[in-house]
């Protein structure tokens, strides 16, 4: 396992599972916006098999028919021979990457996370740049795309004060358990309303909430460009911050984020110990909607009627296994008079994709196309989405063509239809609603 990154007898083996068989072109977004054979999950398959075998040299085209993978992994989802697309495409990237061939690193997941850093330092900045005006003056003058950030600048979502965050948050009323959230790179920076929505619900639902200082990146977007030791080397230093926490679960609000925090012990270059403290780890994870669905509710916490219409996006990372998407709608169905619908082809990637959206632009653009168009269809004022990356995607858009679609959080829309307790019931007087996560 520790050489699989290196290793081409990996490659081979597994790409040799695969049967050619198609049945994962439909499920492939990019095939089926050029309908080619390179741009599939079988086709890049092929190429995979030939560089391990050395019948194909690593070039920049390999590379980049590799790179217009999401890692969506709906192919394999869909593959009947069980083909390890995901860690296929991870392991090829990563023996492109020390063939030397790989993107520059000063443009990749590192340089992401840096200015993610330097996001949460620039807040106050940024805050007084859209809200005094300067913001409409500068994208009139298009300062943003001649200074090079437009896309950067256009996937900015509104930054409201930043809220004094601490380290632990205690149950309301008597406290049934102790829980630690993972807030990521970019919870802090760009999805704090989500963070405090979660943090009510669960501090409502009597768990108290804690926030280990130490934790980092998940490191997905590591893995994804080909770079898995720093991939192993975030991992660790999380299994590091939330060991240390004696917690009954660990909980996600991003579900991009969640899949890779549960699929830890399969991260290469781990050694035994490490391995099995992964596993550990891993057990705990559980993404915020299933966790507060199949909790105790007080009989008491009753959310308000809300007469709308929501549209329910499914991202890809929450289609795999070890999620429950299920449990987005039955949380939301909990709000009277609330009427959920679907977003029409759930089951392919809208394009964000992690830093896909900034690495691939148009191609993002593309794929989020007829989903916007889906939704102007269904005449919906709320969109919800689990996934940060996919709700900064959504979000710009829509601004851009200047269409009220409101893009939350299930937990978020939850949390704000919730009243202030006054009077809880105690815990023996909560009711129990599908069983609580072991």
């Amino acid at each position: 396992m520790a050489e699989k990154t290196t290793d081409a007898r990996f490659l081979s083996s597994a790409a040799d599972r695969c049967v050619m068989c198609g049945l994962c072109l439909p499920h492939c977004p990019t095939y089926r916006l050029c309908n080619r054979e390179s741009e599939s999950p079988r086709g890049r398959i092929a190429l995979i098999r030939a560089l391990a075998s050395g019948e194909l040299p690593p070039t920049p085209r390999l590379m980049e028919h590799l790179d217009h993978c999401l890692v969506c992994r709906a192919c394999e989802r869909a593959c009947p021979a069980e083909v390890p697309y995901g860690e296929l495409i991870d392991t090829a990237r990563a023996l492109l990457a020390q063939e030397g061939r790989a993107e520059d690193p000063s443009s990749g997941p590192d340089r992401l996370l840096n200015d993610v850093t330097r996001l949460q330092r620039w807040r106050p900045l940024l805050r007084f740049y859209q809200g005094s005006g300067i913001q409409r003056m500068a994208r009139a003058l298009r300062a943003p795309e001649k200074m090079g950030v437009g896309l950067l600048e256009r996937l900015l979502p509104p930054l409201p004060r930043n809220p004094r965050w601490h380290r632990h948050y205690p149950a309301t009323g008597n406290q049934r358990g102790r829980v630690a959230l993972f807030t990521g790179c970019t919870g802090r920076a760009l999805d704090g309303a989500t963070l405090q929505a979660a943090i009510r619900i669960l501090s409502l639902l009597g768990y108290s909430v804690t926030l280990p200082d130490t934790q980092t990146c998940c490191g997905a977007l590591h893995l994804h460009a080909g770079a898995p030791e720093d991939a192993r080397r975030l991992a660790i230093a999380n299994l590091a911050a939330f060991e240390n926490e004696e917690v009954d679960a660990v909980i996600h609000v991003t579900s991009g984020c969640g899949i890779h925090l549960m699929e830890y012990p399969r991260l290469p270059g781990l050694t035994r110990t490490e391995r099995q403290r992964a596993k550990r780890f891993a057990k705990k994870v559980f993404e915020i909607s299933q966790f507060i669905e199949t909790s105790t509710w007080p009989a008491a916490l009753d959310p308000l009627p809300l007469k709308s219409t929501a549209a329910v996006h499914i991202p890809c990372s929450l289609q795999q296994p070890g999620h429950h998407p299920e449990y987005t709608f039955s949380l939301l169905r909990r709000i009277p008079d609330l009427e959920l619908t679907p977003l029409p082809d759930n089951a392919l990637c809208c394009g964000a994709a992690g830093d896909y959206l900034l690495r691939h632009p148009d191609t993002a653009r593309a794929l989020l196309t007829p989903k916007l168009d889906a939704l102007e269809a269904l005449q919906a004022p709320l969109l919800i989405t689990a996934n940060i990356g996919c709700a900064l995607h959504f979000r710009a858009a829509l601004q851009e063509e200047k269409r009220p679609v409101e893009v939350l959080h299930p937990v978020t829309l939850l949390a704000r239809q919730l009243p202030e307790p006054t009077d809880l019931p105690s815990r023996g007087q909560a009711h129990k609603m599908r069983g609580t996560p072991q």
